[in-house]
């Protein structure tokens, strides 16, 4: 993945993981858990970025 893929990754893990610590009922929320939530979702975002088909890459037309 090139470094602003990556970025753009690392961003949208941190906009998803900001809403979904919002999101939580009760606010009591440990520095742990949006510390772990923050890899899981950065780490499926990254996944899904690697499977995706390069620009580059031409349409089988």
């Amino acid at each position: 993945m090139s470094r602003e893929s990556d970025w753009h990754v690392f961003d949208k893990a941190v906009e998803l993981t900001a809403s979904a610590v919002r999101g939580t009922a009760g606010g009591d929320v440990t520095p742990s858990f949006v510390a772990e939530l923050f890899r899981e979702v950065h780490e499926a975002l990254t996944k899904a970025v690697e499977r995706m088909p390069h620009r580059e890459a031409k349409t089988g037309f």
